[in-house]
């Protein structure tokens, strides 16, 4: 979804900004750095789920420099004289220079943590992770050089024949931009993980669809055919195959397990106070109450219950009531003794109910960890956290690993959700936090 909402603003920039991109560039590529330098050193982990999934996002996980990259390419696919190539290739080497720009922002903030685990602790990482990084250092070497290559005062040095055979390496740069995202991509698509099967697609329909029309026109320009028709379904048809294999490759494996989930419980009987969390989360609760069971067994006298008993009188009920072994002992007692029995002793007036903090129920939260939503669902029985169940949407798996088991135990343990993070996965272990402290406000009495 991201990378189509990239897509589309990529167009619009190219078509609505062409004149100011042209005649200002350096205005472009100033700010193209500058988001770069933000989103690779900046913490938007408190910022609003809006604010990380639809628009940090668009920079940090670098969808919007693919989105210009596609702009890029599709201009040298499009026929030759046609209007939208007219427009757009005046300004594809300023284009290109600020895609280039926005995609050293992503690949700064990612490679800090990725490349440095590749050199240092490769072993840390999963094939998918390594191999990933190892085509975005490629991908690097490649666009660089061409980058610069790009700038008018560094082309004019180059014989045009020489500038152009040169550039033709960008094919291999866009087709690793597609292999890259198919890695990280894919995967996460066959377990069902949402938003992912699409991303498959939309990237598969772009870069297989300007394959067909690169190899298309260079078929033209080479043989001049005639009769354009058969080369025109020809393409189309190659292009549908292809998406299509690769999307039914994608599609989710049936399974009963909910993937990258990890649940935790607790009986009751070790449960701790439930304390009352911090309300002043800026995550958006996604929750709605509802009644169910908890598969564990929950203690019968809570402590909100309990300090109630306690202001009663120092002396405990269990001293003032008579126990259930005296009464089958004597089966049968006139009313009067029990009236007399019950005046006489000390048995306080009636106890109030408890008042109760928060709703029994199963509530669902979600807040930005790392670079994706987290997303908890909490069980609530008479003020106590029951269990936890923690979701997550972020690319890197592994720090959300990291983190959940250790922050759920330990917010179940404290019945708090202040808690210390994990050494190493703080954003997501924060993320775990605030989507807990959600779900709790959402749960609250009025």
């Amino acid at each position: 979804m991201l990378f189509l909402i990239s897509v589309i603003l990529a167009v619009c920039i190219a078509i609505f900004l062409r004149v100011p991109l042209k005649k200002c560039p350096l205005a472009f590529y100033l700010t193209a750095v500058i988001i770069s330098a933000a989103v690779s050193i900046a913490d938007f982990s408190s910022a609003p789920n809006f604010v990380n999934d639809y628009i940090i996002a668009l920079f940090s996980r670098g969808t919007l420099a693919t989105g210009l990259w596609a702009v890029v390419m599709w201009t040298g696919a499009l026929p030759n004289g046609s209007k939208p190539m007219k427009v757009l290739m005046p300004i594809r080497g300023e284009l290109s220079i600020f895609a280039a720009l926005l995609t050293l922002g992503h690949n700064i903030g990612f490679g800090k943590i990725y490349f440095v685990r590749m050199f240092t602790a490769s072993d840390s990482m999963s094939s998918q992770q390594l191999a990933a990084g190892i085509i975005s250092l490629i991908m690097l070497m490649i666009m660089l050089p061409l980058t610069v290559m790009s700038f008018p005062k560094i082309r004019k040095k180059f014989k045009p024949k020489t500038w152009k055979n040169i550039q033709r390496s960008a094919y291999a740069f866009y087709a690793l931009i597609y292999i890259h995202v198919m890695i990280l991509n894919v995967p996460f698509a066959i377990v069902g993980r949402r938003g992912y099967l699409l991303n498959v697609a939309v990237y598969s329909v772009v870069f297989i669809g300007y394959a067909a029309c690169r190899i298309r026109k260079q078929i033209i320009l080479k043989n001049k055919p005639q009769n354009k028709t058969v080369l025109n379904f020809c393409s189309a048809a190659a292009s549908v195959v292809i998406c299509a294999v690769l999307v039914t490759v994608a599609v989710p494996k049936t399974s009963s397990a909910k993937p990258n989930s990890i649940s935790t419980s607790t009986e009751s009987s070790s449960v701790e106070t439930l304390h009352n969390p911090a309300s002043g989360s800026t995550m958006q609760t996604s929750g709605s109450a509802s009644q169910t069971n908890s598969s564990s067994s929950v203690s019968s006298a809570p402590s909100l219950v309990e300090s109630s008993l306690q202001s009663v009188g120092s002396e405990s009920v269990a001293e003032s009531l008579p126990t259930a072994e005296s009464a089958q002992s004597k089966p049968q007692i006139e009313s009067s003794s029990v009236s007399s029995q019950i005046s006489s002793s000390k048995v306080p007036d009636l106890l109030p109910e408890p008042e109760y903090i928060y709703n029994n129920g199963v509530y669902t939260a979600s807040a930005f960890g790392y670079d994706g939503d987290i997303i908890v669902s909490v069980t609530i029985e008479n003020d106590k956290i029951i269990s936890i169940t923690a979701d997550s949407e972020e690319s890197d798996l592994w720090y959300f690993d990291s983190a959940a088991d250790v922050v759920i135990s330990r917010i179940i343990s404290a019945q708090n959700t202040e808690v210390d993070a994990v050494s190493g996965a703080t954003f997501s272990s924060r993320g775990i936090m605030s989507a807990v402290a959600d779900a709790l406000a959402s749960a609250k009495r009025k």
